[in-house]
C-alpha cells in the first residue's frame, strides 16, 4: 500500500470512532465509580463519590418531588456508556430521579445513570433481605431494545457435496439484540 491509501484509511478510521456519542454527563472521565463491585463502605462516608452505572429498570416509583426506581446492574461499556446486556447481572441498586418521570414508561427499559453515591437502603430482594446502595442521579438515558433476525454464516452454504441440501437441513434464524 503506498502512503497515500494508508493516510485515508487511517483518517477514514478516526472519523468513524467519532460518531460513537456518548449521552451528554455520562462521560466516562467524570466518574471515579464504574461498576457496583468498586464501591467500598468508606465511599458512602463523604457522600461525594461519583458513579455511573447502568441496567434494568425492575420497579418505578412517584414520590411527592423525586422518583425512586430499582435498577438491576449489568456492566456498562466504557466507550458509550450502554449497558451490557449479554452480561451476566452484577447486583441491584437504587436511584432517584429529580422531578416526575413516569414510573410506567420506565419500567423493564434500560438505563444509564451518572450521579452520587448517597448512602444505603435496606430492601427485600423476594424472602432475602437486600442492602441497595442509593445514588442521586444527575444525568440518565432510557435506552430502547430492538432485536433483529440474522442467520449463521453457515446456513447460506447451501450445497453440499451431493447438490443442493432439502429444506429440513437449515437452521433456525437467531435473534440478536441491541440497545440504541
Amino acid at each position: 500500500m503506498n502512503k497515500k491509501t494508508i493516510l485515508i484509511l487511517t483518517a477514514l478510521s478516526i472519523t468513524l470512532v467519532g460518531c460513537v456519542n456518548v449521552p451528554k454527563g455520562l462521560e466516562k472521565e467524570q466518574f471515579t465509580l464504574k461498576s457496583l463491585s468498586s464501591i467500598q463502605q468508606s465511599d458512602y462516608s463523604c457522600q461525594c463519590k461519583s458513579i455511573r452505572l447502568g441496567g434494568k429498570v425492575l420497579t418505578a416509583q412517584a414520590l411527592p418531588n423525586k422518583t425512586k426506581i430499582e435498577v438491576l446492574s449489568y456492566p456498562v461499556y466504557s466507550i458509550s456508556a450502554k449497558p451490557m446486556i449479554d452480561e451476566e447481572p452484577n447486583g441491584r441498586f437504587i436511584t432517584y430521579l429529580d422531578g416526575f418521570v413516569e414510573p410506567e414508561s420506565l419500567k423493564d427499559q434500560f438505563i444509564t445513570i451518572g450521579g452520587t453515591l448517597l448512602k444505603t437502603e435496606q430492601g427485600k430482594v423476594d424472602q432475602a433481605s437486600y442492602t441497595y446502595p442509593v445514588i442521586q442521579t444527575n444525568h440518565y438515558r432510557v435506552w430502547k431494545l430492538s432485536q433483529s433476525y440474522y442467520y449463521p454464516d453457515d446456513i447460506w452454504d447451501d450445497w453440499g457435496f451431493f447438490g443442493r441440501r432439502p429444506y429440513y437441513w437449515y437452521g433456525e434464524p437467531e435473534i440478536r439484540y441491541y440497545l440504541y
